[in-house]
């Protein structure tokens, strides 16, 4: 068996990194794993993403940018700028 060159330049193709990106995590695993047997070092894209969920902190501060209302979930929890206490008379 002769051994066959590589052009890793395809595994940087913006197409390859964005169909990578969205496939099922099954897929995401068997492209791991070739790259693993071939001894090709995995890309960033490639690589596992943090277990678990985001915190809802992380969830609604990209929520509030989405929508750039100056009322962020930040400002709710902490009571200041519009919703601040107003003070009773």
């Amino acid at each position: 068996m002769n051994p066959v060159p590589i052009d890793l330049s395809r595994l940087n193709d913006p197409r390859v990194i964005d169909h990578i990106e969205k496939v099922d995590s099954r897929i995401r695993g068997g492209f791991r794993l070739c790259l693993d047997v071939l001894g090709i070092p995995l890309p960033d894209y490639a690589k596992c993403k943090p277990a678990g969920r985001p915190s809802i902190a992380k969830l609604m501060a990209a929520a509030d940018t989405d929508t750039g209302t100056i009322a962020t979930y930040r400002h709710e929890k902490l009571k200041i700028g519009v919703f601040a206490p107003t003070p009773q008379r």
